[in-house]
């Protein structure tokens, strides 16, 4: 199973803040200690002072400058150096704490916290390192003449056996959901991958790479329903001139070439706010969006010489030319009844000679 990367430095810093709160939080109760001491015993406030206060939180103090020390020098092996600190950290507790001088079961919080690296060396390390620790605390009190039975020798190595068990346990979890997530999230970005290309493909003409007819009947409503009362719009429909003989001379792919020639031509020429659509056949649709008349008949004019000027290998000598029919929106007319004027444009455009554009704006 895969296992996270090693030398987590936010879990790091979250677990220094933890061991500078375990000492606040020891100081405000040995504190409160001390006080119902004095009261208790008041000849033996300085004794309890020292013992409670002043050799734990110096021993502490010095432990968390030598970390921070070493995590600076050996910054690669920061993990480890934490789950070192932790130990000794609650070792001192032990030792310094009359009321905690066998509760070496305290040993097993630093192998809980080495799970959070989801690491199976670091939990075998803290294990380890907390077996060493056992031991030596056990011949500490031993050295200090506090006697041991076995019972607490081997209770202490029980818990933190289990507990490592435990750790791993949690750790195979973890990575197992880490990798039903990951899975998951693969999956959906497959899917939403997948749904944007059928989209694309549903909304796009494959040869021109312009939007299709479903796209500009749905672009013209949206067009219609939102945008301000006072933006201008402007419908364009052309057709290829003698598009059926361009096939029936050439052939049908040179048919397509031309297709696609336009396609790119209509892209080049338009604005940003102009969107182009191959309408059907061999007609395509412009819908000019917030530009005066004049504006519109400037680009119609311009993309209809470009057109004129364009050569297409595969036709030598023909010149292509394209028919223009174009009207503005008025709110007033329904949406049919103004692609119907469009389309009458075109019609008539077609019938005074094609190659030319008729407008509803000049009549």
């Amino acid at each position: 199973m895969e296992q996270l990367p090693a030398n987590d430095q936010i879990w790091n810093r979250r677990l220094i803040h933890m061991l500078w709160w375990i000492l606040l939080i020891y100081e405000v109760a040995a504190m409160l200690g001390f006080f119902f001491e004095i009261y208790k015993q008041p000849n033996k406030w300085f004794s309890s002072f020292m013992q409670y206060q002043v050799i734990p939180t110096c021993s502490q103090l010095s432990l968390m400058a030598a970390g921070y020390a070493t995590i600076r020098l050996l910054k690669p092996y920061s993990d480890f150096i934490l789950i070192v600190w932790t130990m000794t950290a609650a070792s001192i507790y032990i030792l310094c704490i009359p009321e905690l001088r066998i509760s070496y079961e305290l040993i097993s919080l630093p192998i809980l916290l080495s799970s959070v690296y989801f690491q199976k060396k670091h939990i075998w390390f803290a294990y380890i390192l907390g077996s060493c620790y056992l031991i030596a605390l056990i011949i500490c009190q031993a050295a200090q003449g506090h006697a041991t039975t076995p019972y607490q020798i081997i209770v202490p190595f029980t818990v933190i056996t289990v507990t490592t068990i435990v750790c791993f346990t949690i750790m195979d979890k973890g990575l197992h959901l880490i990798n039903q997530l990951q899975s998951s999230v693969v999956r959906e970005q497959d899917l939403l991958i997948r749904n944007v290309m059928i989209d694309r493909l549903s909304k796009v003409d494959a040869l021109t790479e312009l939007f299709n007819h479903r796209s500009f009947q749905e672009h013209t409503d949206h067009l219609i329903s939102h945008m301000p009362y006072d933006t201008p719009l402007v419908l364009a429909l052309m057709d290829i001139d003698n598009f059926k003989k361009i096939n029936d001379t050439y052939g049908h792919w040179v048919g397509d070439v031309v297709l696609k020639t336009i396609g790119c031509t209509l892209k080049d020429v338009l604005g940003n706010d102009d969107m182009a659509f191959r309408y059907g056949g061999e007609e395509f649709a412009v819908l000019f969006v917030g530009k005066t008349q004049q504006e519109v008949m400037v680009l119609c004019e311009q993309l209809m010489q470009i057109i004129r000027e364009t050569e297409i290998p595969e036709m030598a000598g023909q010149q292509l030319t394209m028919s223009l029919g174009l009207a503005p929106y008025n709110r007033n007319t329904m949406k049919k009844a103004w692609f119907q004027l469009v389309d009458e444009c075109l019609y008539i455009a077609k019938r005074n000679g094609k190659n030319r554009i008729h407008s509803h704006l000049s009549e």
